[in-house]
């Protein structure tokens, strides 16, 4: 999104520890949400399931979670 590898993005803002684990190892304790929100993106169905059941989430909540990201989104680009 920003043209540059993502280890130069994350060196270029203050991250912590955990986020700047799973976006550039896809490990830490916060990995398996960043994968889910990846499932949720791709429309991955399979793997969106396998994520919700193992983080312990229902599908409502995730689904309700995502849609508030989108609005969030929506509102950056005022």
């Amino acid at each position: 999104m920003l043209g540059v590898p993502m280890d130069s993005a994350i060196a270029a803002v203050t991250l912590p520890d955990p986020i700047a684990d799973a976006l550039l190892h896809n490990t830490g304790s916060l990995a398996p949400f960043l994968q889910l929100a990846i499932a949720c993106e791709s429309a991955d169905d399979a793997n969106f399931a396998r994520l919700t059941e193992a983080l312990t989430l229902s599908n409502h909540q995730v689904n309700w979670a995502h849609l508030q990201a989108l609005t969030w989104a929506e509102t950056m680009g005022d």
